[in-house]
Parts: C-alpha cells; sequence; structure tokens
C-alpha cells in the first residue's frame, strides 16, 4: 500500500509541474501581445480601408492622401482605447479629441476582427492583418 501511495503523489506531482510549465502554458493574455506594435493592412466593414503603423503608444493610419495619428492606452491584452490626436482628414478634424474602444476578437495568427465603440454610441467592425514588424 504504501508504494501505492507513493507512486500516486509522484505522478501527482509531475502532473501538477508540467501544467504549471510556463513553455507549455497558452494563456489568453498572450495570444494579443505580437499585435501591440508593427504594420497592419485595416479593412472595415464601412468599406474604409487603410494601413497603419502602430507603436508602443500611438499610432498612425494613412489612407489615400490623408493621415490619422491616434493615442493608445492598453486597457488589457486584447482591448485598447485610441484617441483621436491629429488627422488632415477635412471629414473627421471635428472628431480630434474623441475616443474610440476597440476589443479584439476572433484573434487568429496574423489577424484580428475588432469591435469597437465609439464615443457616439455607435458601434463598428474591422479585420486587421499584420504584415510586418517596425
Amino acid at each position: 500500500m504504501k508504494y501505492w501511495t507513493v507512486i500516486f503523489f509522484f505522478l501527482a506531482l509531475i502532473q501538477v509541474v508540467d501544467a504549471a510549465h510556463p513553455k507549455l502554458m497558452k494563456s489568453d493574455n498572450n495570444k494579443c501581445s505580437h499585435f501591440q506594435t508593427g504594420i497592419f493592412d485595416n479593412k472595415c466593414q464601412s468599406g474604409h480601408n487603410s494601413q497603419f503603423k502602430r507603436y508602443a503608444t500611438y499610432q498612425v493610419q494613412e489612407y489615400n492622401s490623408m493621415y490619422l495619428k491616434e493615442k493608445i492606452v492598453w486597457n488589457g491584452p486584447c482591448s485598447f482605447t485610441l484617441t483621436l490626436m491629429e488627422t488632415n482628414d477635412p471629414e473627421i478634424s471635428d472628431f480630434i479629441g474623441g475616443t474610440i474602444k476597440v476589443k479584439m476578437v476572433k484573434v487568429e495568427k496574423n489577424k484580428y476582427q475588432t469591435q469597437e465603440l465609439g464615443n457616439s454610441g455607435k458601434t463598428s467592425s474591422c479585420i486587421e492583418t499584420k504584415l510586418g514588424e517596425l
């Protein structure tokens, strides 16, 4: 009986150590971390398409001959808030200082879908594909 008890505790210890091993644990918190910086292609349900460069604290989006610069604050591993800082687009220049809350959903290896909520309460969605590193 003592022999089986020792084997049982040994196997239980192996399972605990194996489960806690950092390389084996795939945390949901890490699935979005490689999207915090880089070069991205952006295709939105509204028909808006652009590319942007995301740095640690801001991102710059370019489309046609327009650009916009947004401050980014990470609220969690897969969510952030964008604040419009500057733009040369006359259609959105009145929104400087406005925010959009973004949540990454349907996260895959190189892309994710967004759920976005603006100041006005309007929601939208985009597919953002990572093209490369900065």
